[in-house]
């Protein structure tokens, strides 16, 4: 059997891959669309941008820096990180198997058609890198030539990062989109490929805005301050503020060195830690919080964060978890005290004719140039190489993470394929050097990979472990050399005021599971409004804390407040359903993520949750990246509680209880992948509200699920059906036709349905 490999990329993951695969007796073949290796360090970079890192820590195992230009505690230059690079690529022999200016525009998988592969339990069949019967099919645009070549291998490893490429250009409303803006726009790539002088040409004597909270942001703000000083100052907008590291030492020592030695994992549990760990871990973890603390009361004291309004809402613990530490420009705050910089803090922004609107402000910055220093889409990159829109699904799959990788190498449900280079590390060489060893052995058949659900188990495992120290940024990425933000407004929580719908400010740990819920503190900065959780259940009620008014709903609404009923739901109120053709909770479950397969991945709602007959099941099938049980009756939730705590699993899943009113969702427009609402329609004091509602707080592609009894069923005698439509009820029993017609009128689309009897399942996508 042939065993042709295919890296697609010579940056450092690229060529770690080629040495390692070379010293397992392989050929490789690499891919470099660039005219050189490790282009992003030559022409992806700042010019004036120095690293955070030192020397020692972005340096391979066995080829040290050569001296003077790095090693050590020095913190080298983006250029004598090029040249490192290149030596290494000579020292090792690696440039033979390296094509420049060669573009792979397509890969795609022959030999196995989708259907064997979902069929299969284990990785490639076998659960070997060279097991399956298929092969890739690589694309190669050669620019020399201006042709198109295909190239056939039995593995490819995907190394090309996810630093440049696709930019993430922030979404805006049509009134406030980057056209009507009558300045020029840039992607701080374009600006960072620009030479010194084409540079201070371009940004000479302009109003400029950067837009941006890392690195790039605050290294381009630094060199147009430099360039034009307090005549023209360079205003730098940050939507999410990120703990920095100034240009000194506390007592001689980086103080991220806290942070970077194994101790400091021995402080955080993991999936699959041993006892000694875990006890360990728990009588470390005070230890490391106070780190955190101590690291903060430093930062502000030696940097006047909290003057210019730029203290983080997140711990520098969980910035250092999410990679999105940084070490500040040169006299940075210097240029900012001068005013040649102007730091401006905002949870939003927009374009106007002259310039940038922020969010809350009504006079915009008058701009000639706008930087925007937002990231770039590395999964979007990444799936825009697969020809087969299935893989471009796996890829895009998780809302978590960039790619969901086992081992952040191989993704569980695509075959013959390895990924290296996703960044999740303040120091990133040393990570992939790891991972291509790893990948080498496996190449090698040194041992195989575990069932397909196993390595989803994992993957999901260190997804939550992630997400619990680096909270709600943890699927940012991040690079010791270039950090950026994934996600242009990444500190915008989920939770928004039930009142004028802004996104709600967080106290406490991040997350959806219930112990973060518990000890964290909510607050509207525009209704001057505190909420918080009340018996394990966040109350968002717009009469939340009130004690001297009561809310009274409709009887069909009041009956579910009541304890008793509370009790009685799932022990044996429920299952009476049957007897109206609803098909069992299991079967009922089923039916709903059929029609939640486009919405996998994402946030799921369910409201009017009852005790959580089926938010459990949400959270447990780890088919979406959190779930909300909302329901407006306190005891409902209540119950809720009372089962999730006799399964442990469910204590520490992405799972909130919320007490809301469905016609008031607490939560921002467009926030939402999917909503589910069992048995609930006919509960409802106004249907077309909750569900004009429900559109409202879907995004676009979002779904929407829910079954309820229906006024009559198809063998329902004609006269009975009139008396159904005219005598009084305390709920509000509709038609089929009478569903399908509101979910239209609220602008809902794509309406499915199935019926049983009195039952009805309906399925309608916002567009």
């Amino acid at each position: 059997m042939e065993r042709r490999v295919i890296i697609i990329g010579a940056g450092i993951s690229g060529l770690l891959a080629c040495k390692y695969t070379i010293q397992k007796g392989f050929n490789p073949v690499v891919f470099e669309a660039k005219s050189t290796i490790g282009d992003v360090w030559l022409k992806h970079i700042i010019q004036s941008s120095e690293l955070h890192n030192p020397g020692k820590d972005l340096q391979f195992s066995d080829f040290d820096w050569p001296s003077p230009t790095g090693g050590g505690d020095r913190f080298p230059a983006h250029t004598d990180v090029f040249e490192y690079i290149k030596a290494y690529a000579r020292k090792f022999g690696l440039l033979p198997h390296i094509q420049l200016n060669c573009q792979v525009t397509g890969i795609r998988y022959v030999g196995e058609t989708e259907q064997e592969m979902e069929m299969g339990d284990r990785w490639g069949g076998t659960g070997t890198a060279f097991g399956s019967a298929g092969k890739w099919h690589v694309s190669v645009h050669k620019k020399e030539t201006d042709s198109i070549e295909v190239h056939q291998a039995e593995f490819v490893i995907l190394c090309i990062g996810c630093f440049i490429g696709l930019p993430n250009i922030p979404k805006l409303p049509p009134d406030q989109s980057i056209e009507r803006f009558c300045g020029k726009v840039l992607d701080s790539r374009v600006y960072s490929a620009l030479d010194d002088l084409g540079a201070a040409e371009l940004i000479k004597r302009k109003r400029i805005t950067v837009i941006g909270s890392g690195k790039s942001a605050v290294d381009i703000a630094a060199e147009c301050a430099d360039t034009n000083g307090a005549e023209y100052p360079c205003t730098i907008i940050q939507l999410t503020p990120h703990w920095v590291l100034p240009c000194v030492s506390l007592r001689g020592a980086h103080i991220g060195y806290l942070y970077s030695k194994r101790f400091a994992e021995l402080s955080t549990h993991q999936p699959g830690e041993s006892s000694l760990h875990r006890l360990l871990a728990t009588v470390f973890s005070p230890l490391r919080w106070g780190i955190s603390k101590f690291v903060e009361c430093y930062l502000q004291w030696k940097l006047p964060l909290r003057k210019y309004g730029m203290i983080p809402n997140q711990s520098f613990l969980q910035d250092v978890s999410s990679g999105s530490i940084f070490r500040l420009p040169k006299n940075f705050y210097d240029k900012v005290k001068k005013g040649s910089i102007i730091l401006k803090r905002s949870r939003g922004f927009g374009f106007v004719e002259e310039g940038v609107i922020l969010k809350g402000e009504d006079r915009p910055i008058r701009t000639d140039l706008v930087i925007l220093a937002t990231g770039y889409k590395g999964d979007q990159k990444l799936a825009n190489m697969f020809e087969s829109p299935i893989f471009r699904k796996y890829v895009t799959h998780s809302s978590t993470s960039i790619i969901p990788l086992y081992r952040q190498t191989i993704h569980p449900r695509i075959p013959r394929l390895a990924v290296i280079g996703q960044a999740e590390s303040m120091s990133n060489l040393p990570l992939f050097e790891i991972r291509c060893q790893w990948l080498a052995q496996f190449l090698d058949g040194k041992f195989e990979l575990p069932s397909i659900k196993e390595m989803e188990k994992d993957v999901k495992a260190w997804e939550g472990h992630v997400e619990r120290y680096g909270g709600r940024k943890f699927w940012m990425s991040c690079s010791g050399e270039i950090a950026t933000e994934k996600n242009p407004t990444p500190d915008t929580e989920i939770f928004s005021c039930p009142i004028c719908y802004n996104p709600l400010m967080r106290k406490g740990p991040p997350g959806l599971n219930l112990r973060a819920i518990h000890w964290s503190g909510f607050e509207c900065e525009k209704c001057n409004k505190t909420y918080s959780s009340k018996d394990n259940y966040l109350d968002l009620t717009l009469v939340a804390g009130l004690k001297e008014y009561n809310e009274i709903k409709p009887a069909g609404t009041e009956l579910f407040r009541i304890p008793l009923v509370s009790f009685l739901y799932e022990r044996g109120w429920r299952q009476n359903f049957k007897r109206s053709g609803f098909p069992g909770p299991d079967e009922e479950f089923e039916m709903a993520q059929r029609y939640f397969k486009p919405a996998e991945g994402g946030l799921l709602v369910d409201v009017s949750c009852g005790s959580g007959l089926f938010s459990r099941r949400f959270a447990k099938s780890e088919t979406y990246s959190g779930v909300i049980a909302l329901d407006f009756s306190e005891n409902m939730l209540r119950q809720c509680y009372d089962f999730i705590k006799s399964d442990s699993s469910l204590m520490e899943a992405n799972l909130a209880l919320v007490r809301a009113d469905v016609a008031r969702l607490p939560f921002a427009s467009g926030s939402v992948d999917a909503v589910h609402a069992g048995a609930a329609l006919h509960c409802w004091s106004s249907p077309s509200n909750a569900i004009a509602e429900i559109t409202r707080v879907l995004r676009s592609g979002g779904v929407f699920v829910g079954t309820s009894f229906l006024r009559y069923n198809p063998a329902t005698p004609r006269i009975l059906r009139l008396l159904r439509h005219v005598l009084p009820t305390n709920y509000i029993f509709l038609t089929a036709e009478e569903i399908k017609d509101v979910c239209m009128l609220c602008g809902l689309t794509n309406y499915a349905s199935e019926i049983r009897q009195s039952f009805i399942m309906f399925s309608v996508q916002k567009p």
